[in-house]
């Protein structure tokens, strides 16, 4: 027989939050790796020891990589989701009737205590370590540089003035067009670059392209070094977009920063053509890297040549085709993640917003890479 609707709903409910989280459910694989009690280590100095006692710093770190792993970025958003997702709750530590938090907690938190703080870059390097001691990172690694929008709009560059102050630069300008939030301006037909305009809404942020005829976008470069066997992200950096410069110099940076906080060698480098440069290749061969770039025609230096003999080797083919695979973790944290749109403005900020999706890209990967305890 055809079932009806109760129309009597029950008037009490014994409920368990766990009971919302499956054992495939990504949030508790992931929950598995986090050790609150070392982020509340990292927060403690940022703390007084008098006044209120504050929300916990743990789940403001969690809720935001919660967020991003559903790609809720919107710190709103994040709080309607932390209302209504059980998995949510019990991914950050709210219990059923506990009252979610007001949406600037956040930003609030970020002003006076988290920024400049490094906390996401150490929380991203942890769990590079333990990658390191499980034995999942092999000596092999891939190099690649990718586009990421800022929060900033074409509309918001203006030519560069001097002899004036970038705050009030900003506010003068604003006082010449009352339509603030979307300001009535035509830059058609208008020759910009970053040399001669800058951006009044993100200073930092550059207009940049891949180059082959495409349009410029309002953007930073993200460097990332992924090890070829697990693609585990081993570094991640943002630099204010220059060229190809931005992605071979901050390539160098990222082995360098690797090297000194790991114990641990890289062997080879894969990368794409826009690193057949001979600044960076001569950079590689001094570290004792073996530089398998992928090589172009031009290019008459010796360390040009070195690189073409090598495309003979089996090593090298199979750095070509794995160096592939970071194209397909930046894919994935711009189509899941919200990495396409940095939410955060200014060269440091956007820094740990990158901080924030690599140490989630790192964690989904070790949740299937570590056996889960019995």
């Amino acid at each position: 027989m055809m079932g009806t609707n109760d129309p009597q709903p029950s008037m009490f409910y014994s409920i368990n939050l766990e009971q919302f989280v499956s054992e495939d459910d990504p949030f508790r694989k992931i929950r598995k790796l986090i050790d609150t009690d070392r982020i509340r280590k990292l927060c403690k100095p940022l703390y007084s020891e008098e006044g209120r006692p504050s929300i916990p710093p743990e789940q403001l770190f969690l809720a935001l990589l919660g967020g991003y792993l559903l790609g809720v970025t919107s710190e709103r958003g994040l709080v309607r989701r932390l209302r209504s997702d059980m998995a949510l709750r019990w991914f950050v530590g709210l219990d059923l009737d506990s009252t979610v938090w007001d949406h600037s907690t956040f930003t609030q938190n970020r002003k006076r205590r988290f920024n400049e703080s490094g906390i996401l870059e150490k929380l991203f390097d942890e769990t590079v370590d333990v990658a390191v001691e499980k034995g999942l990172v092999s000596d092999h690694v891939s190099l690649d540089g990718t586009l990421v929008k800022a929060s900033a709009s074409h509309k918001s560059f203006v030519p560069i003035e001097v002899f004036m102050k970038p705050q009030e630069y900003k506010k003068r300008i604003r006082s010449l067009d009352q339509d603030e939030g979307n300001p009535t301006i035509d830059f058609h037909g208008e020759k910009r670059s970053n040399k001669t305009h800058v951006s009044t809404t993100d200073p930092d942020a550059r207009l940049a392209n891949k180059g082959s005829g495409s349009a410029a976008m309002v953007g930073y470069t993200v460097n990332g070094l992924m090890e070829n066997r697990n693609r585990i992200l081993l570094g991640i950096n943002v630099e204010t977009f220059r060229g190809p410069a931005s992605e071979t110099e901050g390539g160098k940076d990222l082995i360098d920063d690797f090297h000194s906080k790991h114990r641990f060698r890289i062997k080879t480098v894969g990368a794409d053509k826009g690193y057949f440069a001979k600044e960076f290749l001569r950079g590689l061969i001094r570290r004792k890297i073996k530089p398998h770039v992928a090589a172009k025609e031009i290019g008459s230096e010796a360390v040009h040549e070195k690189v073409r003999r090598m495309k003979r080797t089996l090593g090298y083919q199979l750095s070509q085709r794995a160096r592939k695979k970071i194209e397909e973790l930046w894919g994935e944290a711009k189509c899941w993640h919200g990495f396409r749109l940095f939410r955060r403005r200014g060269l440091m900020n956007v820094g740990d917003e990158a901080y924030l999706i690599g140490w989630l890209l790192n964690l989904k990967r070790l949740s299937k890479l570590i056996p889960a305890p019995a």
